[in-house]
Parts: structure tokens; sequence; C-alpha cells
């Protein structure tokens, strides 16, 4: 593959190359109707992805504040992988654990006209029931996995083989992605985005 963005404890690398002093994501316009439809400049990827990290999975989940915006108390993995009913932990060590769905899905959201959605079965899961998310460009040269390290933990180095190509998923993990992209969005930018404007799922038009 000509570029591959993923993560190696908390920090944001390509193609093996830690990128230091990336910014957070600054939307150029609004987004209309709940659009978030993002052009997949080389900077916008960098940086939606250092707010994934920032946000999201160097503190373990965010708490939310300003519950009467986002209804919820909180934005987390499912406990699954935190309390040992799915080895291994999410841990300080091991920081993307079981974020893959959420963290893909996120970037699905801003940037699916050039990328695509894949999956493949996760082999850390004995009751075969849990897959591993990411996303690839149309012509499958771009790679984006934050979260690959959980499986290099692991000593799989080939996670992402035999992965399919697929849709979003919806219910809770649409919803949460929907607030995730949210936050992302209006962190620094308070007006690019109504959060009443944005689908849980059916955002591709």
């Amino acid at each position: 593959m000509d570029l591959f963005i993923t993560s190696i404890k908390g920090n944001l690398v390509q193609n093996n190359k830690v990128l230091k002093n990336t910014k957070l994501f600054l939307p150029n316009t609004k987004y209309i109707k709940g659009d978030l439809t993002t052009p997949a400049s080389i900077k916008n990827i960098h940086s939606i992805c250092e707010s994934i990290l920032e946000i999201f999975i160097r503190p373990m989940g965010l708490k939310i504040i300003d519950k009467e915006i986002l209804e919820l108390t909180e934005i987390d993995i499912g406990n699954k992988y935190i309390n040992g009913e799915c080895p291994p932990n999410r841990s300080k060590d091991n920081l993307t654990r079981g974020w893959s769905y959420l963290v893909a899905g996120v970037m699905h959201r801003f940037f699916h006209k050039n990328f695509d959605l894949y999956k493949v079965s996760c082999p850390l899961d004995k009751n075969m029931r849990d897959f591993h998310w990411w996303l690839e460009s149309k012509c499958r040269n771009y790679v984006i996995d934050l979260t690959e390290e959980q499986y290099l933990n692991e000593g799989i180095k080939n996670i992402r083989d035999k992965g399919q190509i697929t849709k979003s998923m919806g219910h809770s993990y649409g919803n949460k992605t929907k607030y995730m992209t949210y936050i992302i969005a209006t962190k620094n930018s308070p007006d690019a985005v109504n959060i009443k404007d944005i689908k849980s799922s059916s955002y591709i038009k």
C-alpha cells in the first residue's frame, strides 16, 4: 500500500513515522443538513485522526458535560472490552482495544466518498461475534486503521487479511458515531453542524 495511517501507543503514525504537532480538526465550512462529507485531503485525514485519538482514545473514553445536547453521559467502548469478558482488556498499554468500529465508523462518515468501510472476523473473540473494522480507499492503496495495535500486541500481524467491504452499523453504534462526529466537528468550530441534523444511520447521499 502507498499510505498507511495507524496509531502506536496513542501516537498518530503514517508509514511507520510518528506524526508530531498535528492539529485537531477545524472544518473549513459548515455542514449543511448534517451532511459531514469532507474532502479527503491528507491534512483533513490527519486532523480527524488526531481528534479521535485526543478526544476519545488517549483519555480512554469521554465523559459528557453538556448532556442536554448529547443526551449521553459518556462515549466509550463496550463494557466487555473493559471488564474481562472479552480479553485482552483495554488499558493504558492497550489503548485501541475495542475502538475499531467506532473509529472506522466516524472516519467513514467524513470520508465515505473516497474510502470504503471494511471488516474481518476478530480472532480475539472466542464466540466469533466480533469484527475488526478499518477504511480503505476506493483504489485500495490507502489504508486508515487506527486500532491495529490491539492485534499487534497479541502477535497478530495480518489482521486485515480476508477483509471484506461492508456497510455502516446503526442502533447504538450509529448513535455513538453520530455524537463522536459532532464533537469532533464542533470542537474548534461550535457552529459547524447542528446535532439534530446528523443521522444515526443512512448518512450516505
